[in-house]
């Protein structure tokens, strides 16, 4: 049963390892022809609700050093994974996450960071390490060995790699946009843009260079080419993506901001390492044109939050040049929401992940099994559902 501590048994690993290796040839092949934009009778897609972040799970079956232990980390993530490619074949392609929150580059530059208890790390809104100009002026490169969270995330992908046949992704990685804003928060950014714009492209470039050393250094440990990712957030790329990160506060931008002090820095990162992926939920239209004019972009992962009509439109002017991640969370009425993606959205160069996510909150004893019985079968109900749609 999935959201278990239980490590898996030597039986249950021998089974894993022949499952993962039968999906990964099948799941190359398809995302080639994604990103090759063949129009194909299987479109990609993933039903899934195995994870390796903390938010949207039952915090009862958190182990209290996930955070700690790397084998706490391992044993969550395979256990949760093998239940997902055991009962649903779809084209989720697990590995191991070393996941520490969307506050690791950050951390490193200075913020504070909390780690509550069977939750995500975070940073603290109360405290901001850049306020000034000259604050800017005086930031240094990051020591992966010793400056905030990087160091226990080397340590865990040490482990993992040392441990697990499971392939090692990097961490998760937040964009310049989104750590300038947690350095000196909404306002202090947005001033800072305003009064003082050549320090603010002195920051962005400051991070986006501390971002590619910090990636480059993870995939050293785990042996992981510099073009190749294996993982955008579960999203199978391999070969076609070398990194990913996530831009979500884009959606709070001008397009005419964005492209200005945003865009040049994105494509910093992405080209360091032969193109990627970038994420953000929301409203993707405003940025369309930016996405499609950022250097090595070559997928962009959007959680549309059910606002199909403007995605249509992102599609449209990405075709040929974008491969589009359509992903969503599952919503209870999924086969009408299914039925009107798949219409509105042409298959080629897309892939569609729709994470069917179990109840926050604590849960005991009947209750929580009642709810991993509805979760089991309405995850199930849906791969078929999709399955039939895809191909």
């Amino acid at each position: 049963m999935p959201w278990t501590n239980e490590p898996l048994k030597p039986e249950e690993r021998e089974d894993f390892e022949k499952l993962f290796a039968r999906r990964l040839a099948k799941v190359k092949a398809r995302t080639d022809d994604v990103f090759a934009f063949r129009k194909t009778d299987a479109t990609p897609f993933l039903v899934n609700s195995s994870f390796y972040h903390l938010f949207g799970v039952d915090r009862e079956v958190i182990p209290d050093d996930y955070f700690e232990t790397p084998e706490a980390m391992i044993g969550f993530q395979e256990r949760t994974y093998y239940e997902q490619v055991k009962e649903i074949d779809d084209d989720f392609v697990p590995c191991l996450v070393p996941w520490f929150g969307c506050v690791v580059m950050a951390s490193a530059l200075g913020c504070k960071v909390q780690i509550p208890r069977r939750m995500d790390p975070t940073a603290d809104p109360a405290f901001y390490p850049v306020r000034t100009p000259q604050d800017i002026h005086r930031m240094q490169m990051p020591d992966p060995q010793k400056d905030g969270l990087m160091p226990m995330v080397l340590r865990f992908q040490r482990t993992m790699k040392e441990k697990s046949f499971l392939p090692v992704g990097i961490t998760d990685c937040q964009s310049p946009l989104t750590t300038a804003n947690q350095l000196m928060g909404y306002d202090g950014l947005i001033y800072l843009i305003a009064d003082h714009p050549k320090a603010a492209h002195e920051l962005m470039d400051n991070i986006a260079e501390a971002t590619i050393a910090w990636v480059k250094e993870q995939k050293q440990v785990i042996g992981e080419p510099l073009t190749e990712c294996f993982t955008d957030q579960q999203v199978y790329t391999g070969r076609h993506a070398g990194v990913w990160f996530s831009d979500d506060d884009a959606s709070l931008m001008s397009p005419g901001m964005y492209r200005t002090f945003v865009v040049p820095y994105n494509s910093k990162i992405l080209t360091a390492f032969g193109g990627g992926c970038i994420h953000f939920c929301g409203n993707a239209l405003a940025q369309a044109d930016n996405l499609v004019d950022t250097k090595g972009l070559r997928a962009f992962n959007n959680y549309n939050l059910f606002n199909l009509k403007p995605l249509a439109e992102v599609k449209r002017k990405f075709e040929g040049k974008v491969v589009l991640f359509v992903c969503d969370f599952t919503p209870i009425e999924y086969q009408e929401y299914f039925r009107e993606l798949m219409a509105t959205l042409p298959r080629g160069g897309m892939v569609i992940d729709s994470q069917y996510s179990p109840i926050v909150g604590l849960l005991r004893g009947g209750q929580y099994n009642a709810i991993q019985r509805d979760l089991k079968s309405g995850r199930k109900a849906a791969f078929d559902f999709l399955k039939g749609l895809c191909g």
